[in-house]
């Protein structure tokens, strides 16, 4: 009873700082004066919308009409069209004729690109509307899929421009991916779970090809700060195939990571020093082991298996770090190509050797028995054994 009440304690404890707001009495919540203010709100965007949504179909592209939508989005950014007007009046005036690609959709506006200050002062108020947003609703697709539509441009005009410039000079960049990233680590530290915030920073890191080692150790605190964190425990598989790439059988038993990173530079990433980067897509398609297909070494999947174990003791009810251990385990075992496991080249035996493959299932059959005796109606140890 009382490992009952500890476990209903931390689930109301989890579902107060994911959600962090209280219900409101039903006399205050159907008081007079406040719903007479919300009749009148709705009608003021009843009024706007249609004012907006009539100028798009006369493809009315000035500041004006798109002030008007931003007011409408600030209220409800879940009105994907309305972000999809701001992007035929944006694109063309971020882009000059050289660098259009053919790849926008809908109606383009004609009139010459901005120059660069003006340029940057869109972006700059386009990024402050999508933040505004994203205050009223940090989980709103629509709002987090226009970022990534901005961002991505900026990043694919300022390459164009850079491969034009002068040998040796520099262009400045449209938006600050530095600043990207922040922004993702002041979201997920008001929700830790946030995926889209999650996906988000995926996103910018492939782009900016962050250092993975400071990746990897960011999604170890929030892993700390919450064990129920599926995209922490996602990002971290996809993470680890690419830090401790290994070019030989030798450092795949000692643990070493190697010198193949995606710089070329000689340098590995999980034994520390400058660390890898991020190699651009589509180095990040994942296959049944990892990034590429790269199997993790012997050392480091043991570490990840002490961390793994932190989270089942904790809330061994909790299915995040059973998915990631069950990741962990098929990197340990492997299998052929066809999917079967066994001693076949591409197995976990033909890599790490029997014996050390034996051992380490052992080891986690004798935790989930451990676990089983403590709780005893606990479903993922028992899936985890059969």
């Amino acid at each position: 009873a009382r490992r009952q009440g500890r476990r209903l304690g931390l689930a109301h404890a989890r579902r107060e700082r994911m959600h962090g707001q209280k219900r409101l009495p039903k006399d205050v919540k159907h008081d007079k004066a406040r719903v007479e203010a919300k009749r009148k709100k709705a009608g003021l965007y009843a009024q706007l919308s249609q004012k907006v949504f009539e100028r798009r179909r006369d493809k009315r592209y000035d500041e004006e009409s798109l002030a008007l939508a931003g007011k409408i989005l600030e209220m409800n950014c879940e009105l994907y069209s309305l972000w999809n007007y701001r992007k035929e009046y944006l694109q063309p005036r971020l882009r000059d004729g050289s660098s259009a690609s053919g790849d926008s959709e809908g109606p383009r506006p004609s009139h010459e690109a901005a120059e660069p200050e003006g340029k940057a002062a869109l972006v700059q108020q386009e990024l402050r509307l999508i933040e505004a947003a994203l205050q009223k609703n940090p989980k709103s697709y629509a709002t987090w899929q226009h970022r990534k539509w901005l961002v991505a441009l900026c990043h694919e005009i300022h390459r164009r421009e850079q491969q034009r410039e002068a040998p040796g000079g520099t262009v400045a960049p449209l938006c600050d991916l530095q600043n990207e990233l922040a922004l993702c680590t002041l979201l997920l530290s008001l929700d830790e779970r946030n995926f889209h915030c999650w996906s988000y920073r995926r996103f910018v890191v492939r782009l900016s090809r962050a250092d993975l080692d400071s990746e990897l150790a960011f999604t170890t605190d929030k892993i700390l700060q919450n064990f129920s964190n599926y995209s922490a425990w996602h990002y971290r598989s996809a993470l680890l195939p690419e830090v401790n790439k290994v070019v030989s059988l030798e450092a795949l038993m000692a643990g070493d990571n190697g010198a193949n990173d995606s710089n070329g530079d000689g340098a590995g990433a999980g034994g520390g020093g400058c660390g890898a980067t991020m190699a651009p897509p589509p180095a990040w398609r994942s296959t049944k082991r990892g990034a590429q297909g790269v199997r993790l070494p012997l050392g480091v999947l043991d570490e990840e298996l002490k961390l793994v174990k932190e989270a089942f003791y904790t809330e061994p009810e909790d299915q995040s770090a059973w998915l990631y251990h069950a990741w962990l385990m098929s990197q340990l075992v492997g299998g052929d190509d066809d999917g079967r496991h066994g001693h076949g080249s591409g197995s976990g035996a033909a890599a790490f050797g029997e014996e050390d493959v034996d051992s380490r299932l052992a080891e986690e059959v004798r935790s989930c028995e451990e676990i089983l005796e403590i709780e005893p109606e606990a479903k993922w140890p028992m899936l985890t054994l059969a």
